[in-house]
């Protein structure tokens, strides 16, 4: 006796039905949320502009530039640049080609121009005049040498290091050499007192100070040196005079 053929079952056809629906239900969703995020995307791109690039504009017209474009400028610092003139923008956040919401800010960096400066002349000035000219060009006083000069007057400048019109770096220190004037050989003064006259005459032309001679009255001590000015220890320059008081 042949056999019947069963047909699917009941829970078998419901299974298929139910997996069917589902697989319905996710393409729905699936296409609903990429519809959603086109929508947003677009929305949200009504409401972004284009960064320009100002990068090397001079600031007023990086400005203008910006808020053509919708957004805002803002200057937040300002930097040393070999190439970049003074007042123009070295740099800016965010980058040129960046899609920035409208009305956002777009942060700028000027030049304050190149670090390198020419360094200026101060000879024949005095130190403070010196110093206040190095603080003009934006320079710093650094060391001074001090040396004898028969040329350039007392406390006036001789030399410079680096010399003027070279190139130094902004804030470098500039050494100086300063004048202490003619050079003058100082002498100590002896005690001439109770020396005879010739012996102190002869001592001082030794020490090459000049002798002015005045008298007074002594028996005891005739001929011999009663006093002196100045005084013995001091420092006297050569070439200078001395006063002695002789008895006679």
């Amino acid at each position: 006796m042949p056999r019947l053929r069963r047909g699917p079952s009941q829970l078998y056809l419901f299974s298929v039905r139910l997996l069917k629906g589902v697989a319905i239900c996710m393409s729905l969703l699936a296409l609903a949320l990429t519809s959603a995020y086109v929508a947003m995307r677009v929305v949200m791109e009504k409401d972004r502009v284009e960064v320009p690039s100002v990068v090397g504009l001079e600031s007023v017209a990086a400005g203008a530039l910006i808020r053509e474009a919708g957004l805002t400028p803002r200057v937040v610092a300002e930097e040393f640049s070999q190439r970049i003139p003074k007042g123009h923008v070295t740099g800016q956040r965010p980058a040129r080609g960046t899609r920035a919401t409208l009305g956002s800010e777009v942060r700028l960096f000027l030049s304050r121009g190149t670090d390198q400066l020419e360094v200026p002349s101060v000879a024949g000035n005095s130190l403070p005049q010196a110093q206040r000219i190095l603080a003009e060009a934006g320079l710093s006083l650094g060391s001074i040498m001090r040396i004898h000069s028969d040329v350039h007057p007392r406390e006036a400048i001789i030399a410079q290091h680096p010399p003027a019109g070279s190139t130094a770096t902004r804030g470098a220190t500039v050494r100086l050499l300063q004048s202490l004037g003619p050079w003058q050989e100082i002498v100590t003064m002896p005690d001439l007192r109770g020396r005879e006259m010739v012996t102190a005459l002869n001592l001082l032309k030794e020490l090459q100070v000049e002798a002015r001679i005045s008298f007074i009255q002594s028996v005891s001590r005739q001929g011999t040196v009663v006093a002196q000015d100045p005084a013995p220890g001091a420092k006297v320059r050569v070439g200078g005079q001395v006063q002695i008081t002789v008895g006679e």
